[in-house]
This record gives C-alpha cells, sequence and structure tokens, in this order.
C-alpha cells in the first residue's frame, strides 16, 4: 500500500529533496540483461538462442559462493554478488575487471541495471547501492547514514534488503524489498518516492505487469497489489507462507507457489484467486518462468522441475528430477530450451518436452543464481564454488535420439532412498522420547510438540518410522501422515508441517469433477479459490480439527472410495492437500465417525516398505 500521506510524511522525515542527476544530459544505454529473470514480469525468457549443445567456455573466480543471477551491461561486463558481501565484475572474455566491499554488509541482493546504466543493489545494512558498470565508482546511496534509523519506521525487524531490485521502462521507478515487510520505491537517482507495505517479510522480488499493476509477496501468505499511481488495489491469501516471487502472464494473470508446494493463478483486477493447483509435496522458493505457449517451469525444493499448463487450469504435464532442491529460476530460451541449476551442483538444460539435452557439472551447488543470456548468446550462472559460468556452443548439436524420457508426472510420490534396515522397523525407545509399543517408534521433539497439540492418536495414528532425511528435510510416517520440519520456520507455528498427500497421492486422478458455486452456511461452506464444497460431517469435522491451516483446501467432492487397505470396504471420502476424510457410519455418534484416511500407510505401502 502507498498512501499519499505516508508518502508524504517519510519524505519529510527523510528530509527529501530535488537531486540533479550526473546523467541528466546522457541517453539511458540499454542492458544486455538488466535484471532477475531479464525483466519486471519475471517471465524469464529471452528472444536470443541459447547453445543447443553447451559447454563451459571459461570460469571466473573462486572463495565465497555467489548468492546472485547475473546481470550484464551494454559492453558485456557481467556483475554478480557473492555471499560474503563482494560485488563482482567480470568482462565478457573472463577476466576480472573489478571488485567492491562495502564495510558493514554482510550480503547483497540480485542486482538490476537502471535506465542510468548503474547497477543497483540492496544490502544486509538496509542501503540501496548504486555503482558505475565500468569502474565500480559508488554514485550514491539511499537511505544516507544520517536517515538509517528512518527504513525501520516502514520496515519493521530486520531491514534488510531481500530479493531483486525491479523496474520497467513504462514504470521507471525501482521497486526494493525488505525483510521487514517494505517494499521501498525510489527513483533512477537514489531519491524515495514512496513506500508499500506488507504484514511480513517480503523476501522475494516484487513484480511488475505489462499494464503496470505492482505485485510483491509476503511470508504471511498474502499477495499484495497496487496502482503505478500509488493505490492499493486488492489482498489475496493464500495457503502458505511465499518465498517465490511472483510471475505476470500474458495476458497479466499473476502466478504465485507457495512453501506448501501450490501455484495459483490470481485474476489481475480484483485478485480474485482463478485456479489453485498443488505442485510438490514440499515448498517451492524458485521464481516460475514463462513459457510463450502458456506453461509455467517450475524449481522445486524436492529436487524437481515442472511443466505446468496454465492454459488449461495448472495441469502438470512433466517433471523432471534432479538430486537436491531447486531454488535457481528458469531461462527460456527463443529455440526451445530450458536452463536452471540445482543444488546438486549440475546446470541442466532440457527441451520443452522435459527432456535431457545436457548437464554442466560445477563444484558446488547452484542455489540462487539464475541464467542470464548475453546478446551473443552466452549463457551465465554462478555456483557456490565461488565461480561465475560462461556457457557457450560446445561442438555440434545434439540430437534428441540420444535424449532420455522425462520423470512421469504419475509417479506419486518421490522415491526414497534405498534403507538398510527398512525405516519401518521397530527400535528400542529413546530417553526424552514417547515410545509406542505398538509399532515400536518414538516421537520426540518438535514433531511430539506437533503431534500431541494437533490430535496424537485419533488424528495422526502410530508413528512408522522414527525421524529420517528425506528429500533433504527431516520427516516422520505416521499412519495418517507424513510430518516435515522446516528450521527456517523455527519457533513459529510454521516449523511443522503436513506433507501435502492428498494432493500427491491424486495426481494419477486429477483434476476431480468441481462445484458450482452455492451459498454458504451451517451445512456447507464453498471454496472458490478452487470450486469445492465441504458439506455436513466432513464440515463438522473441518472445522473443529484446524480447518484449512491443517488440512488444506478441498481438492475434491464427497465421492465413493474402495480402501486400499486390504477390507474391501468402500466410504464415502473427500480429498484435502493434506488429507482424505473418511465417513465410518457404523461408528456414528462416536468420535471416530470420521476419521482421515491412511495415507501414511498407504505411501509406505506403494514403496513396498510396509506390508
Amino acid at each position: 500500500m502507498l498512501a499519499g500521506g505516508a508518502a508524504a510524511v517519510l519524505a519529510l522525515a527523510m528530509g527529501a529533496q530535488s537531486i540533479t542527476s550526473v546523467f541528466a544530459d546522457q541517453p539511458f544505454p540499454t542492458a544486455q540483461w538488466s535484471q532477475f529473470k531479464g525483466d519486471s514480469t519475471h517471465q524469464g525468457t529471452t528472444t536470443l538462442n541459447a547453445p543447443q549443445n553447451p559447454g563451459i567456455l571459461w570460469t571466473s573466480g573462486q572463495g565465497a559462493a555467489i548468492v546472485s543471477g547475473p546481470v550484464i551491461a551494454t559492453d558485456g561486463t557481467v556483475i554478480v554478488a557473492t555471499d560474503n558481501g563482494r560485488i563482482r565484475a567480470i568482462r565478457p572474455d573472463g577476466q576480472e575487471r573489478w571488485t567492491r566491499e562495502i564495510s558493514g554488509v554482510s550480503f547483497f541482493t540480485h542486482p538490476f541495471i537502471n535506465q542510468r546504466g548503474l547497477v543497483v543493489f540492496g544490502g544486509s545494512d538496509g542501503s540501496i547501492r548504486a555503482f558505475k558498470t565500468d569502474t565500480g565508482e559508488e554514485i550514491w546511496k539511499f537511505p544516507t547514514n544520517d536517515d538509517l534509523s528512518k527504513v525501520t519506521t516502514y520496515s519493521t525487524g530486520s531491514s534488510a534488503a531481500r530479493g531483486a531490485p525491479v523496474s520497467s521502462k513504462t514504470y521507471g521507478r525501482t521497486l526494493v524489498a525488505f525483510d521487514g515487510g517494505a517494499v521501498f520505491e525510489i527513483n533512477e537517482d537514489g531519491a524515495y518516492q514512496g513506500v508499500r507495505m506488507a504484514e511480513d517479510s517480503v523476501r522475494a522480488s516484487p513484480m511488475i505487469t505489462p499494464n503496470t499493476l505492482i505485485v510483491w509477496a509476503s511470508t504471511n501468505k498474502k499477495v499484495y497489489s497496487g496502482s503505478s499511481s500509488g493505490g492499493d488495489r486488492w489482498v489475496a491469501t493464500l495457503d502458505a507462507p511465499i518465498n517465490s516471487g511472483p510471475v505476470a502472464g500474458p495476458d497479466s494473470t499473476v502466478y504465485v507457489c507457495t512453501d506448501a508446494g501450490s501455484l495459483y493463478a490470481i485474476e489481475p483486477d480484483k485478485g480474485v484467486i482463478k485456479w489453485r493447483v498443488g505442485v510438490s509435496g514440499g515448498p517451492i522458493k524458485s521464481t516460475p518462468s514463462m513459457g510463450a505457449d502458456g506453461v509455467l517451469y517450475i524449481g522445486a525444493d524436492d529436487g524437481k522441475l515442472y511443466a505446468v499448463d496454465t492454459k488449461s487450469g495448472g495441469t502438470i504435464k512433466w517433471s523432471y528430477p534432479t538430486g537436491a532442491p531447486v531454488t535457481s529460476s528458469p531461462l527460456i530460451s527463443a529455440n526451445g530450451l530450458i536452463y536452471f541449476g540445482s543444488n546438486d551442483s549440475n546446470l541442466y538444460v532440457l527441451n520443452l518436452n522435459g527432456q535431457l539435452v545436457k548437464a554442466i557439472k560445477t563444484e558446488k551447488g547452484i542455489d540462487q543464481s539464475s541464467p542470464a543470456i548475453g546478446s551473443d548468446g552466452t549463457v551465465y550462472i554462478g555456483s557456490k564454488d565461488g565461480r561465475l559460468y560462461a556457457i557457450k556452443q560446445d561442438g555440434p548439436v545434439v540430437t534428441p535420439t540420444s535424449v532420455a524420457p522425462p520423470t512421469p508426472v504419475a509417479t506419486p510420490v518421490p522415491p526414497m532412498p534405498t534403507p538398510l534396515p527398512n525405516p519401518t522397523d521397530p527400535v528400542a525407545e529413546k530417553p526424552g522420547a514417547t515410545f509406542f509399543k505398538e509399532t515400536g517408534h518414538n516421537v520426540q521433539g518438535a514433531f511430539l510438540i506437533f503431534f500431541n497439540k494437533y490430535g496424537g492418536l485419533e488424528q495422526f495414528g502410530f508413528p512408522r518410522t522414527e525421524e529420517i532425511t528425506e528429500d533433504g528435510k527431516l520427516v516422520q510416517y505416521f499412519q495418517r501422515a507424513r510430518f516435515e520440519y522446516f528450521p527456517q520456520f523455527q519457533g513459529t507455528q510454521y516449523d511443522v508441517q503436513l506433507q501435502l498427500l492428498g494432493d500427491v497421492l491424486t495426481v494419477p486422478r486429477r483434476p476431480f469433477p468441481t462445484s458450482q458455486a452455492v451459498d454458504s452456511g451451517p451445512a456447507v461452506r464453498y471454496f472458490p479459490e478452487v470450486q469445492h464444497t465441504v458439506r455436513d460431517v466432513f464440515l463438522n469435522y473441518f472445522n473443529e480439527k484446524g480447518a484449512l491451516e491443517r488440512f488444506g483446501y478441498p481438492i475434491s467432492e464427497e465421492m465413493q472410495e474402495t480402501n486400499n487397505d486390504g477390507t474391501g470396504r468402500t466410504y464415502t471420502v473427500q480429498y484435502f492437500q493434506r488429507a482424505r476424510l473418511e465417513h465410518h457410519p457404523e461408528l456414528a455418534g462416536s468420535p471416530y465417525e470420521i476419521q482421515l484416511g491412511l495415507l501414511g500407510d498407504q505411501v509406505l505401502r506403494e514403496r513396498g516398505l510396509l506390508k
């Protein structure tokens, strides 16, 4: 929100003044790659062809990890930031041009080259700084040292800048997100222009649609929008914290991913949720990229890149597995190639069918650095090994005959590492844990707190495993659920979450038939976000046991289903993102009339780990 009163107050408080641009009489150069994902819509596409048989042209640097995506100046200079607060500029031949270190700054955001030809970074100290791309000379800083404390007037808690600065030619101002819930606006000379607010941290870059709708998302599950004139437009509430940046579709539809693994499509004028689909079983921190065919390419913490058809309402076309979380955001070239990095240390190149063209190994993982492409078709990306990689054509073009097929989307659950012994085998009682002799397993720590707080045996059943590491996360299986631990949310209500087993296990069967809109009342609740209802005894149970926070949205209507537990019994069931509710009429009037389906058991049984 950017109200005129608030903007005026802060402008006066900061001693706003007229600043004469040192570039006032000079033309605005056009950078080869000016900002994160290429432009303000974050679509991540280019009109250039990328190498079809890529190889490493050169590497530059070593030491501190490169944590930003590169930008490319007019003359081909590539500029990145490292995780020790250093800015590096590298010539097109791989030679270092200049470096800068700023005292008191431990990290910088992704860079941005503005229309004055200055490279702009946000810093961990709450500053925004601009440097010349050819020399590294600092030209301006926002705010000044005397006014640094004013940032905390709006940015509560931490004042560190996050995400990536963003601007468009039609909008002109630069937007920079801050950890404390503020998005500051400055002009190209570093002068304050206003502030837009959120109720919690804004961790990813804001986005500007082609019709200059400003969109930013927060860790409080909300997506905010405002007009270019400063007024508020709408706020949409999603199913989990948001650490992924919003993306604009060709028609300005806003696409946002959440830490619950969901993808939302939001109507841009009023913020109405058009549809939601469960993509992965865990967080999505990568910002998706939009292909010309309306397919979104999404990296996820489960180690996969997903292709989701937005024209069909979110159908998952394919997924491609890597060996570690994908937090790098994809680049889509004009010749139909997808470049993206993975924390398994590889830069992957796929075609639009999800087939592997090539994997290029770096010495350490590729985290938040996302590919950039120069005017000559060279692709650049940084790695945690401290090197900037320049990727160029390497020999003849690879033909698709040698390409392996993509991973089928219908695979219901990510593969589990071969365990020795079987993780469902009984173990000894552990000190300080609650031991369940019925299955021979312990529950302890944060998982025990969550278990006791949200229903215990009645809600989740007996533990089927100990705490184990799976998909890079600490997890534990129960008869009816899988608990997942998120250390980044330690001390909050989100440190333990239920995996979206309802979403994961129904991938081959979706989309389910939807419901016509009905008026909500005591016996029925309609969810326009997903076009489903919850009714009668299922609604009572849903409301009593935690509603959206515990179960997520309904993803089906009520249906008849025969359990796969060997009994052959048929029940009325309804699927939710995190659960399946079952109606047991033979237990009417008892606490067990409505039960959660044994989805944890189903997962383990499908993997051959439970008889």
